[in-house]
């Protein structure tokens, strides 16, 4: 059984923890802003994303149940602190200073090897991610933009140049993707908003973590 970091906190260490819950679309971090806290996500799906000065966000990786977020903070002394959190759906955390994080780690060698272990494990699935990306079509990565933000109900404030960004294209060749996608009926580009066809299809192209729910 894969061991995470708080099912092998100590009791006196968890005496510490407080109970959060955040709903869904509410902001759990925000970049820029000092962070004093480790997160542990108990329910609920929760995303990283960057956000440029014009508002423009790309999401870079997804929290699932039994997941900690916050605990490269306590060790990282810099300004840029650019990754902000958004609850994807309702979801419960439990959170420890930093203080008690770090104390904690200093008496406890397996706490360390688990923590590191989190840590890679991120940086694969970030990884792998973008080696799935990289192979997927422009009409794909298009696709799967949308359907991201249609989930999420944020479908009227994404625009073709966010298309863009998100699915590292240039904006003519997402054009031909959005032809594309009203001649198979799966959506319609008019007057500067999308409109769904048939959202089962554009579902398909959800990434997994948002199929299952």
């Amino acid at each position: 059984m894969k061991i995470n970091l708080l099912s092998c906190m100590p009791h006196d260490v968890q005496r510490n923890l407080v109970q959060k819950h955040y709903g869904a679309g509410s902001s759990m971090l925000l970049s820029d802003y000092e962070n004093n806290y480790v997160f542990f996500l108990m329910s609920g799906y929760a995303e990283a994303y960057i956000q440029n000065a014009e508002g423009s966000m790309a999401f870079i990786f997804c929290y699932e149940p039994n997941s900690v977020f916050g605990e490269i903070e306590p060790f990282y002394e810099g300004n840029l602190k650019p990754v902000s959190i958004i609850a994807i759906t309702n979801c419960d955390v439990k959170i420890l200073h930093k203080d008690h994080f770090i104390a904690w780690l200093k008496n406890d060698f397996n706490a360390v090897k688990v923590l590191i272990q989190t840590i890679s494990e991120k940086l694969v699935k970030n990884g792998l991610l973008i080696e799935e990306m990289s192979l997927m079509t422009v009409r794909e990565r298009v696709l799967r933009c949308i359907s991201i933000y249609h989930y999420r109900n944020m479908l009227p404030f994404l625009s073709k140049r966010q298309i863009a960004l998100e699915a590292n294209t240039p904006i003519r060749s997402v054009n031909r993707a959005l032809m594309q996608c009203y001649e198979q009926g799966i959506l319609c580009y008019k007057d500067k908003s999308i409109e769904i066809l048939n959202e089962e299809v554009l579902y398909t192209y959800l990434p997994t973590y948002l199929q299952k729910k």
